[in-house]
């Protein structure tokens, strides 16, 4: 088996199925999908081939990933999120990629949105500028093609080619079994967010490179799996805090992780109080 796909559903049945016909509609044959279900909702008729398994209750995306590739057999696994399309060319052009690229370890696509516009999945390490500068920030809003944007998050840069960087997005990777033997599967004290920088973080450290691929393209219909906007804002910035606490410096009596938890606090608090808004569209 060339191809593993594991998806991880919750409360997005119907995205699921549309990510799976997109799977079988490249007609690629070598690949087998696996779906995590993480959610109590009854199971759907699912008119495609795919191994299903099922959590009593959400067990979180990295411990669903890794039950997806535990239980699969590909000599490569695929990440996707259930609000995910991916091309006809798929898998010829990641199966392509791996073989010439034997160091690589871990892929990601360029992901664009329904609209057309382009997701910032690839990116540099996590750091305090990086997080002023963040994906949805009003300075990479304004100017999404500034040089600032460009130097911590490449996938803004109009490239010709593959090229390494720090991290690419959970929403799609693709992973050398090989590399997950080695360095492990995901941390699952990263319930939902960060799992995906913290594993490209121990690929990179293992010393394999993880590349974005511009040439190969997602559509993600983005948070449509992510039905509780409060909790996943939570969740995100108790995870930003995980991955400090893992890797960034601490400072004498852990000072300088005080500061990140206040900072990290008051971002959140500011998203909430957002989030709270009445959605002028809605009227």
């Amino acid at each position: 088996m060339k191809f593993s796909v594991v998806i991880v559903n919750y409360d997005s049945w119907p995205h699921t199925l549309r990510c799976l016909k997109s799977l079988y509609e490249t007609g690629y044959r070598d690949f087998e999908a696996v779906v995590v279900d993480n959610d109590r909702r009854p199971v759907p008729e699912i008119p495609y081939r795919a191994r299903l398994i099922r959590n009593p209750q959400n067990a979180g995306f990295a411990r669903a990933c890794n039950q997806g590739i535990h239980v699969s057999g590909g000599e490569y696994v695929v990440l996707v999120n259930p609000d995910a399309l991916v091309e006809r060319d798929f898998f010829e052009r990641l199966e392509e990629f791996f073989a010439e690229n034997p160091g690589a370890g871990i892929v990601g696509p360029k992901i664009v949105e329904a609209s057309g516009n382009l997701q910032l999945s690839a990116r540099k390490e996590i750091s305090l500028a990086s997080g002023l500068v963040g994906r949805t920030s009003l300075l990479t809003r304004i100017f999404p093609r500034s040089a600032v944007v460009k130097r911590f998050f490449p996938a803004a840069s109009e490239l010709g080619g593959s090229v390494n960087v720090d991290w690419v997005s959970g929403a799609c990777m693709a992973i050398r079994r090989r590399t997950l033997q080695e360095i492990g599967g995901m941390d699952e004290r990263f319930f939902m967010y960060f799992e995906d920088a913290d594993l490209c973080r121990r690929a990179r450290e293992a010393s394999w490179t993880v590349c974005y691929l511009p040439g190969v393209e997602v559509v993600h219909h983005t948070g449509a799996s992510s039905r509780s906007k409060p909790r996943a804002i939570l969740r995100l910035h108790k995870s930003a805090f995980l991955y400090h606490r893992k890797y960034g410096p601490r400072g004498p009596l852990n000072l300088y992780s005080a500061l990140v938890l206040l900072g990290l606090a008051a971002r959140a608090s500011v998203r909430l109080a957002v989030s709270r808004l009445p959605d002028r569209e809605a009227g």
